[in-house]
């Protein structure tokens, strides 16, 4: 699983330049792309649901290696038709079922993960990502400047060669354990268990939140490196995002163990914090240095943070509904994340970018803060389940 997500995270070339592909390549507008982006997302998150229930009925394994092998036939159709009008809505498509192999993968982890483990292989899984991710850009860059079809037809290599390792390399075990009475088997269908457990709708809301903050990351900072490098925006963009996954695989191990005693929802709120500030200072007018400190300061933000929707969502689920309850919380990231371009290409059109990043550290600040009152909850419910 782990190398399986450093080749995967490697060739997600298509989501960190789409922004840039549909203004840039399509001629879209702000408005438009930001349109076209909630779209994508919008059925990244239609993905997520579908496939939760879809694994725990013919197993977590079999529908993963399946949403996985459908992005690679999506990507390799695209390498060739990029160019046409209606490819956007092919990328939606591939969205979908990228969209719902996320939440397999959390799924699988709990099952395979120790018991007393779990945090330290979802730091593991969330270091093998930004392995991915830090070298991945610099590669996507090059191809957006100079061979266009490759950021689809790499990506659908990379995927192949990932969904080939979980296929032949992951063996699901044979007992699923639970640690807790909260994790117990729930006889009632997967919504139902969900709804009743008020505590995962409250999370649910802070993690919308946090994903609509995050998701400007990956729309309104490459509009604005454009808008203020020019031609070495898509250049700088591929800087920034390596950096980003340069300071996770350097930094992650040491905050994890520096932090390992801290509550989930206690780091979601530090991690608020950093966030507040990362995003806050890009509402000014910023050099290159500028940018390179606020990734450096929500980058923190986004590691103290990193782990807490796994570790949480896994302690709250039954272990018959597992993918289901992941793919729930999927809905929340990609609500968030299909929100996200939608508002902030209508906030950029108001003065460039300023009111947009003020609203994402507002909003950051509030759910870093509510946050703190979910933990009060939180250790409310597990004393009572001891």
């Amino acid at each position: 699983m782990f190398f399986s997500t450093i080749i995967n995270r490697f060739g997600d070339f298509v989501g960190a330049f789409l922004a840039l592909y549909l203004t840039r390549i399509l001629g879209y507008g702000p408005a438009r792309a930001g349109l076209v982006v909630s779209f994508v997302f919008a059925a990244s998150m239609a993905g997520s649901l579908v496939s939760g229930r879809l694994a725990d009925a013919i197993g977590r394994k079999r529908a993963l290696v399946a949403t996985q092998a459908g992005t690679v036939a999506v990507n390799l159709v695209l390498a060739f038709f990029w160019s046409k009008p209606w490819a956007p809505g092919l990328i939606a498509f591939g969205s979908f079922l990228g969209g719902g192999a996320r939440p397999l993968i959390s799924a699988v982890l709990i099952d395979l993960a120790p018991i007393d483990r779990r945090k330290e292989v979802f730091s593991l899984q969330y270091l093998a990502i930004n392995v991915g991710v830090a070298f991945g850009p610099l590669v996507a860059a090059f191809f957006f400047d100079h061979a266009i079809f490759m950021l689809f037809g790499a990506s659908a290599i990379c995927t192949m060669v990932s969904v080939t390792l979980i296929s032949r390399g992951v063996k699901p075990p044979q007992t699923i354990h639970v640690v807790s009475i909260l994790e117990r088997h729930d006889d009632r269908g997967a919504l139902k268990a969900f709804l009743g457990r008020p505590i995962l709708l409250a999370f649910l809301c802070l993690s919308l939140a946090n994903s609509l903050s995050y998701s400007q990351t990956f729309f309104a900072l490459p509009l604005s490196l454009s808008s203020v490098f020019g031609p070495d925006g898509p250049r700088n963009l591929g800087y920034l995002i390596s950096l980003n996954g340069i300071l996770v695989i350097v930094l992650t191990i040491p905050l994890i163990r520096l932090l390992r005693r801290l509550d989930p929802l206690r780091c979601m709120a530090l991690s608020g914090a950093f966030y507040v500030v990362g995003f806050g200072m890009m509402a000014f007018k910023l050099s290159f240095a500028g940018y390179i400190l606020s990734v450096i300061i929500w980058t923190l933000g986004e590691i103290i943070g990193a782990n807490v929707f796994g570790i949480f969502i896994a302690r709250h689920s039954p272990a018959n509904w597992r993918a289901s309850f992941q793919s729930f919380m999927g809905l929340a990231v990609g609500g968030g994340n299909a929100l996200g371009p939608l508002v902030a290409g209508l906030l950029i059109a108001i003065d460039g970018g300023a009111t947009l990043w003020i609203a994402t550290a507002a909003l950051c600040g509030c759910w870093g803060c509510l946050s703190l009152l979910v933990a009060r909850w939180d250790r409310r419910i597990a004393g009572g389940a001891a």
